[in-house]
């Protein structure tokens, strides 16, 4: 029995932006994980709950698509795009990570 993975296809990514004052500061932008790749990010998370995430699926086969999962099983359970948290049934709320990254 094969065993179902998460796959998130949209991640955050931490960029860095020109100042008013000068220099450069960073912040994080929405991308689909195999633009960011393309683009060589290289720091990725969650979209949803700011948790870590693992990068997957980048080896380029034919017909596979670069997705993330969630690293904490816990980030899983309470975040909305978590697999463990569609598949809950006891109507608990989506929050944010406990370890978001920053």
């Amino acid at each position: 029995m094969a065993v179902e993975r998460e796959k998130i296809y949209e991640c955050e990514v931490k960029r860095r932006r020109v100042k008013a004052g000068g220099g450069y500061e960073p912040f994080w932008k929405v991308k689909p994980v195999a633009v960011a790749l393309v683009d060589n990010d290289t720091e990725f998370r969650c979209k949803d709950c700011f948790g870590e995430v693992k990068l997957l699926g980048r080896n380029g086969k034919t017909g596979t698509v670069p997705y993330v999962e969630h690293k904490s099983p816990a980030d899983s359970e309470y975040c909305a795009n978590g697999m463990l948290f569609k598949k809950a049934t006891d109507g608990r709320e989506p929050r944010p990570s406990q370890h978001p990254v920053e």
